[in-house]
């Protein structure tokens, strides 16, 4: 895999070979000059089958004068048909986040290795449920910062722990309504968090007098002494009938 910085100056190659992780610590293009492969640390058995461990490095240190803390590689199977990773590292030492989890995390050649972006700008996202669902039900409404990367497996997402506990991000909403019908807006503010980069409410609910269709949403950020920026405040969420709704995380 890949590791670039948002504005594409730095770029960190990472090979695992077997259970030794390769790292270009300096960021030049060359692992042959990064000394001995990483080892795994923190090694366990789970369950009958099941296992974990981790590969550390306390810095990541390119060749531009930029310090990268807390680099760390999980790698786990829990009796699956494949291993799974997680990685997390702190941009410039100051901006934790997180990737890995889901989808693709490597590849079998350079030319085709998933491209991971730190930092940012940031592309909200929401996260459990890719619309809304027309009906009385409450529904958890989530948001993830995330930096999109080549493909879907190499998404990488802002930490919670970044930001202040009293940073409380707002999403507006504009629904879609019966031809003729008054504007129909609503507010969230996503007073909750959980599971490394996700900002939420469990209090949403659809709106009465929406209907199929586009949602509006926007995305209200409070200031920060971490600046945050955003490719967009704004993205688009079908509307759906309570029976076609998706859950996804």
């Amino acid at each position: 895999m890949l590791l670039k910085g948002s504005d594409g100056d730095v770029a960190v190659w990472i090979v695992e070979d077997g259970k030794r992780l390769f790292i270009d610590k300096n960021a030049n293009g060359d692992l042959t000059d990064d000394g001995p492969p990483i080892a795994p640390s923190n090694v366990r058995s789970v369950g009958a089958k099941g296992w974990d461990l981790d590969y550390i490095l306390p810095a990541i240190m390119p060749l531009n004068g930029s310090r990268h803390t807390s680099f760390q590689l999980r790698r786990w199977n829990y009796d699956q048909s494949e291993d799974s990773y997680g990685l997390s590292l702190s941009v410039d030492g100051r901006l934790p986040m997180y990737a890995g989890w889901f989808g693709t995390f490597w590849s079998g050649k350079p030319e085709t290795a998933p491209v991971i972006h730190f930092g940012g700008p940031f592309t909200p996202r929401l996260l459990r449920y890719k619309e809304f669902a027309l009906g009385p039900e409450r529904r958890q409404l989530s948001l993830a910062l995330v930096n999109l990367g080549s493909e879907p497996g190499a998404q990488s997402r802002l930490s919670i722990e970044a930001l202040p506990a009293d940073w409380v991000p707002e999403l507006h909403i504009e629904w879609p309504t019966p031809v003729g019908a008054a504007p129909l807006r609503t507010s969230h503010k996503l007073t909750e968090r959980c599971c490394y980069w996700e900002f939420y409410t469990t209090t949403f609910q659809v709106p009465t007098g929406a209907v199929i269709g586009k949602a509006k949403v926007t995305v209200d950020l409070p200031p920060s002494t971490t600046p945050i920026e955003l490719t967009s405040t704004e993205f688009i969420v079908p509307v759906v009938a309570e029976t076609e709704a998706d859950a996804i995380r």
